[in-house]
């Protein structure tokens, strides 16, 4: 008998997560009192890809 090869490439699960818009944000520590426009925002970058969304608080 011969060995079966896999010719897929694995997917790494970040890429995966983070392309099916399962982010795990974390806030950025760097800035933590930015203000825009008067109002006080908090920065997140997502752990896995490095993308970054603010939020108003």
């Amino acid at each position: 008998m011969a060995d079966i090869l896999r010719f897929e490439k694995p997917q790494k699960p970040s890429q995966t997560l983070c392309r099916n818009g399962h982010h795990k944000w974390r806030p950025v520590n760097s800035d933590p009192f930015a203000v825009h426009r008067g109002e006080l925002i908090t920065r997140f970058r997502c752990a896995r890809c490095g993308k970054e969304k603010t939020k108003a608080t």
